[in-house]
């Protein structure tokens, strides 16, 4: 894993659902894919390699297997909360408003309204379709992914992911700053 801000990575960390959630869907509880997983030298192998192993050996399945992955790494300490599997970290936020899709994405992604809403620093807009997506860059490293998602008549939802982040707590300053800043836009469509 490659380490970054000298990221202290917790092991023992939850997995991604319960016990008996896991094993009503695979037929095995966490203990038991742990407990293979360590058997098989999983700790050992990168992300893929661990997903290799739950798919062709244990007969996890593609989606099941990245997600008994994800807390496996998180378990043993390889991967921290909101770390990607190559090192980077992202983090997303949401919110669905009462607003239909086009005004929802007309009001985000205008220059003219984005200024204010958008939390101060550099955005260069790299991709667009309209009432969909919105990318760009972000503060001169950082990639910005926003999509957009009708939620019914008259409802619509923002998602945002801000990724390339350096650590845990470039993670929660950009959760607070993006929390922020979805309200503002809330507030400025249903003010």
């Amino acid at each position: 894993m490659a380490v970054q801000e000298q990221q202290k990575v917790e092991t023992g960390a939850r997995p991604i659902m319960t016990d008996a959630g896991i094993k009503a869907r695979t037929g095995k509880g966490w203990d038991e894919w742990f407990a293979a997983l360590d058997k098989a030298g999983a700790a050992g192998r990168d992300h893929k390699g661990i997903v290799a192993l739950l798919n062709e050996n244990m007969g996890a399945g593609r989606w099941w297997g990245q997600m008994i992955a994800v807390s496996y790494e998180r378990a043993r300490g390889i991967r921290a909360m909101n770390q990607k599997c190559d090192g980077e970290f992202s983090v997303s936020v949401t919110k669905v408003m009462p607003v239909g899709l086009p005004e929802l994405f007309a009001a985000a992604t205008d220059p003219k309204t984005r200024k204010d809403w958008f939390p101060p620093g550099a955005f260069e807009e790299t991709s667009r379709t309209t009432d969909k997506y919105w990318r760009g860059k972000w503060k001169k490293t950082g990639r910005l992914e926003v999509g957009f998602y009708a939620k019914g008549p008259g409802k619509a939802q923002i998602a945002l992911q801000s990724n390339k982040l350096s650590g845990s707590a470039a993670v929660e300053s950009e959760r607070a700053a993006w929390k922020k800043a979805i309200g503002k836009l809330a507030a400025m469509l249903t003010g």
